[in-house]
């Protein structure tokens, strides 16, 4: 597919900057390099500043930024944020081209490329290292893809807060190469259709079909029961060494599980609509499922405000089992905004002063501020154990909120096993806790990261790092933990020597993660210079890139500000709560995810994709599809949008308002599956809320050879 392909137009006409996405990953180990590539073309008459704001991984150490345009290829730098930004403004009114990427919060990054001229191309490419963790036998690879749009008012700059578009359809191509022992291990892919090849020396994992849309995140679970899961690394850190080592640590002895005392809170907002809100209520069968009669529980509900079973700690009768069973059926995405906040405090106020209680969270985490939730929460004294659900979940709250309170997080897309993460939560709550734990570093051993190590579960991942001034040095790096029933663990992993290839002036991956875990910690003196000392992007630096632009080719002119809309994630029904910024170009709605097409015959394919409305298409292709929405004329979408707003369905209002604009727009034969789809998640909303559908509609629909309302129905 030519990369133009992708690009399509927004509402006003123009043209979205972002032409492709590509991702290549090498897995050897625990340790993956990623180089992502973003494709930009300007395709309008003046010349613009792209501005695209997409996530990567909460772990990833960014190595390396790289732009090419105008027949160059530029190394990025790492500048103090503020004087980066200075040197890109400079640069765009000198009429030279500028690339800057700034990270905005964990796991958020926006990457202003301006001053692209008219017809002209760039390619910025991004390298980054992850250490991948374990969780009992399952490993799971994480490429997010989507941004949903959040709930409230956004702490960052208009033109930088994500927002998703009907009309446009990001496209992503996605390769990953894998060594060492896990080459040999089971994949499953709940996210996409993919392909899997094996040669002698690695396994080649890649997209089925040649591109797919970015509305849901990409995900792997690995299962390699017999590798070996822990491991010590090092690596040049200018004269002297840095070290990483990768516990898998498991407890010894009889555990007699522990009574629960347990608030769960079931996220009920608008944004959970869709998959996620069927995610929830799973979850919460499993939840249900794996009580025991001696815990004691508490069950809330929340959007924007809080619905409570009880309103205390209450036994896990069979009685009150029942009573939580019927909670579960009625609960549906229909409480308007995510107050997870008050929501937290509900459950606080329901332990009150109980010893040993947790909290079980549900939710998709799409909040704008979401940092104080977390600061508040440390100071609770509970643990609050997280299960993300969508296909675009915000991975950094919901992962910040467990691990600052000593609880875990568990991510969970759909056609991803719901049950099997519920049941490792209640292990977590249920096994002894760890009193102490230390790691024990060969004598020289200097900038420890973390410096205190938080809760550790048995079977999870413990990651720790340091540095040593001289590179003479050997050994064994011991994990060592002292559970509160007195039992001790000692884990021991021999360091490997630096590989002789890098030279001692060379700055290793290995040392630039080890510095990345230190940043953390440090504070914005000390975190500054690290940062600039080891060429990492922090909330103290920017990457930046100056593409000089001979005379003839400058341009006093401002550049048009061209903000790259997300697609939205796949799944959910409706637009979530509009933020207080500016609409982004081709409006804001949701759109549901792609089918599938079909694989090379040659490819062996691990899963199929989900194909978001289950059952119902499945037996029809496109051209039928597009052949009934001829049988709906604008006008529908007018009185369903007229009919929902008298009954209080604000969402169902604005989504079928927004649908019948793209038909007033566009073609039925220019629209993509995602839209068809979109379209009929409307109808079916409408239908299940009381709508009811033109007579003549239903008869044009049959004669067409769908039984519309029949189909709706389903």
């Amino acid at each position: 597919m030519s990369s133009l392909a992708c690009a399509m137009k927004g509402i006003r006409g123009e043209r979205v900057a972002l032409t492709g996405v590509s991702v290549a990953s090498v897995l050897r180990d625990l340790l993956a390099e990623v180089t992502m590539r973003q494709s930009y073309r300007n395709e309008e008459a003046v010349n613009i500043e792209a501005v695209y704001t997409f996530p990567l991984p909460l772990d990833a150490v960014l190595l390396e930024l790289e732009v090419e345009i105008g027949g160059r290829v530029l190394k990025g730098v790492v500048v103090e944020k503020k004087a980066a930004e200075e040197k890109y403004e400079d640069a765009i009114a000198a009429g030279d081209a500028a690339v800057m990427l700034e990270q905005l919060e964990p796991g958020l990054f926006t990457m202003n490329v301006g001053n692209l001229l008219a017809q002209e191309n760039a390619t910025v490419t991004i390298r980054y290292s992850l250490m991948y963790r374990w969780a009992g036998e399952r490993l799971r690879i994480f490429v997010p893809m989507s941004i949903a749009t959040r709930f409230g008012d956004s702490p960052h700059a208009p033109h930088q807060v994500p927002e998703s578009s009907l009309t446009v359809e990001n496209r992503f191509s996605l390769s990953m190469e894998v060594f060492g022992s896990l080459r040999q291990a089971q994949f499953t892919c709940p996210s996409h259709t993919v392909a899997l090849a094996h040669q002698a020396d690695k396994t080649i994992i890649s997209l089925s079909e040649e591109q797919a849309a970015m509305d849901r995140d990409f995900v792997l679970n690995v299962q390699a029961p017999r590798t070996s899961r822990s491991f010590a690394l090092c690596g040049s850190d200018g004269e002297g060494v840095a070290a990483v080592a990768s516990f898998q640590p498991f407890f010894p002895g009889l555990h007699q599980p522990r009574p629960l005392n347990l608030a769960i809170l079931i996220d009920c907002s608008g944004s959970m609509q869709g998959d996620s809100i069927a995610q929830a209520k799973r979850a919460l069968e499993g939840i249900l499922d794996a009580l025991q009669p001696a815990d004691q529980v508490a069950l809330i509900s929340f959007g924007n405000a809080t619905h409570s079973l009880w309103e205390r700690l209450t036994p896990c009768t069979a009685a009150n089992r029942e009573l939580s069973r019927h909670f579960a059926r009625q609960l549906d995405a229909n409480m308007g905004g995510t107050q997870i906040g008050e929501a937290l405090q509900s459950a606080y106020r329901v332990l009150g002063e109980t010893t040993n209680a947790d909290i079980l969270l549900v939710t998709d985490g799409e909040v704008s501020t979401w940092q104080p939730v977390v600061q508040e929460a440390k100071h609770s004294g509970h643990r609050i154990f997280t299960v993300g659900v969508g296909n675009a979940v915000s991975e950094a709250f919901v992962r910040e909120l467990a691990t600052s309170t000593g609880g875990e997080c568990e991510l969970v897309a759909p056609r991803e096993d719901m049950a099997e993460r519920i049941v490792r939560h209640f292990e977590r709550m249920r096994a002894p806790r760890a009193r102490r734990a230390i790691v024990h570093w060969p004598e020289g051993a200097v900038d420890l990261a973390p410096a205190q190590h938080g809760a550790i579960f048995d079977g999870d991942t413990v990651i720790a790092t340091a540095r040593f001034d001289s590179q003479m040095f050997g050994g064994l790096v011991v994990l060592e933990i002292e559970t509160e029933a007195g039992e001790i663990l000692h884990q021991e992993l021999s360091i490997m020597p630096v590989p002789q290839s890098e030279t001692q002036d060379q700055l290793s991956s290995i040392a630039r993660f080890a510095a990345a875990m230190r940043l953390k910690e440090l504070d914005a003196t000390a975190g500054q210079s690290t940062a600039l000392l080891y060429r990492l992007i922090s909330v103290w630096t920017n990457w930046l890139v100056v593409a000089a632009r001979p005379e003839e080719s400058k341009t006093l002119a401002i550049p048009a500000l061209r903000k790259v809309p997300q697609t939205m994630a796949a799944g959910a029904i409706f637009a979530r709560k509009r933020m207080a910024v500016p609409m982004p170009l081709g409006g804001s709605s949701a759109e549901l995810c792609r089918g599938r097409i079909a694989m090379p015959a040659s490819a062996v394919p691990l899963q199929t994709a989900p194909l978001g409305i289950e059952n119902s298409f499945s037996a029809n292709n496109l051209r039928t599809i597009r052949q009934l929405f001829r049988a709906v004329p604008v006008e529908e979408w007018q009185e369903i949008a007229k009919w929902a707003t008298q009954q209080g369905h604000t969402e169902l209002a604005r989504g079928s308002s927004e649908f019948g604009s793209l038909v007033q727009m566009l073609d039925s034969f220019r629209w993509t599956e995602t839209q068809l789809r979109r379209g009929f998640e409307i109808l079916q909303e409408a239908r299940r809320l009381g709508f009811k559908l033109s007579h003549g509609i239903l008869v044009e629909s049959r004669r067409l050879g769908v039984d519309l309302d029949e189909a709706i129905a389903v």
